[in-house]
């Protein structure tokens, strides 16, 4: 792998969203797809790539045409200094609170499927250690270890599918019609709430090289979170139905429990958790580094870092007070988190090339 002065590529950079994006996809997609486009959530999820899509293309000709090296950058180049840091700080505060919310899912996931006696604190405890480890390390590190675990999902993706391929009910995934209309719409901006992490991670173009090649590995990137969420919903809801799916805390785990290798290797649960827990690891380390990057962008810091124990402590003390439950996160997941996440994500972004294309900045 070639790096330039100790920086990653653009397309690292996209495969630790990719990874991040991991988590959310496995709890979102069966859940709330479910409720918002029933059987036809698959739809929604071809629908939200071809958004995507456009999405990409967009970011890819306002970088090019700025020659921006980050998303402040590229506010600041195209709305100003003054407006910029006001969009920036209304980031920075959305990315600490997705820090708590990924530490305190993470918990809450062990302590509804297999450890339900033990104490939340444990779980907050080992995942920030091992979060911290990654802030305070090289960030091309976590890069690798991005990458690793990519290829590992990539597998256990295709190995989960193939082994529950014969007990999908594909009448659990028809039929399409024109009244679905409404409801995959609605469903493919719930997935864009989730793909739009990509916004998030482009406050690390700092440390990118350069922002050539977004195009290209941006479309790839949406071209695999598009597989494996239609591999999620297809186990999921093929497997549980929509009424199931829709009303579970964790769907796809519970998909998972029932899938048997042969009718005698069963408990295939445990493997599938073990690569839950690296995409939880990855999506609060990328959170992690954005919230200090941002720090860094609004602040003249001269050692970033020594804001990493703060942000940890501050993460903590937020997660625990963030919900009281596995049900109260998942509902401020879908009244909260995503439709916040479409506006900074998505809109946000939109709104700035608005204003680039009137002010001539993209042509």
């Amino acid at each position: 792998m070639q790096y330039d002065n100790n920086k990653i590529s653009v397309r690292q950079l996209l495969i630790i969203v990719v990874v991040a994006t991991f988590a959310p996809l496995i709890q979102v997609v069966p859940r709330l797809m479910g409720g918002a486009a029933g059987a036809a959530g698959w739809v929604s999820i071809l629908l939200s790539f071809g958004f995507y899509a456009i999405f990409i293309l967009m970011l890819a000709r306002m970088f090019r045409k700025t020659q921006a090296v980050d998303l402040y950058d590229l506010f600041t180049k195209t709305v100003g200094k003054f407006l910029a840091k006001i969009i920036t700080v209304i980031y920075g505060v959305w990315t600490f609170v997705l820090i708590a919310f990924y530490l305190r899912s993470f918990a809450e996931r062990f302590m509804a499927s297999i450890l339900p006696n033990t104490p939340l604190f444990f779980f907050l405890a080992i995942l920030l250690a091992i979060c911290a480890l990654f802030a305070y390390g090289k960030f091309e590190s976590f890069a690798r270890f991005a990458e690793l675990s990519l290829y590992l999902f990539a597998l256990i993706f295709v190995f989960l599918f193939a082994v529950s391929a014969p007990t999908i009910e594909v009448t659990n995934l028809l039929p399409v019609t024109t009244l679905d209309a409404v409801p995959i719409l609605r469903g493919s901006l719930i997935i864009m709430g989730i793909f739009s992490y990509l916004t998030f991670g482009l406050f690390l173009g700092g440390g990118v090289s350069a922002m050539d090649g977004m195009k290209k590995h941006g479309i790839k990137s949406g071209i695999c979170l598009t597989i494996a969420a239609l591999i999620t919903f297809a186990i999921t809801i093929g497997i549980l139905g929509v009424n199931w799916a829709s009303s579970s805390n964790l769907p796809f785990f519970t998909a998972v429990r029932t899938i048997r290798l042969l009718n005698v290797v069963e408990r295939l649960e445990a493997i599938f958790l073990t690569f839950w827990v690296l995409a939880d690891l990855v999506i609060v380390s990328l959170f992690i580094y954005v919230f200090i990057n941002i720090l860094k962008k609004l602040f003249p810091l001269t050692n970033p870092k020594k804001l990493t124990a703060p942000t940890i402590l501050g993460a903590y003390l937020l997660s625990v007070s963030i919900t009281s439950n596995f049900f109260e996160l998942n509902q401020f997941s879908a009244e909260v988190q995503i439709p916040v996440n479409i506006i900074l994500g998505i809109a946000v972004p939109a709104l700035v090339f608005v204003i680039g294309i009137v002010r001539r900045k993209f042509f």
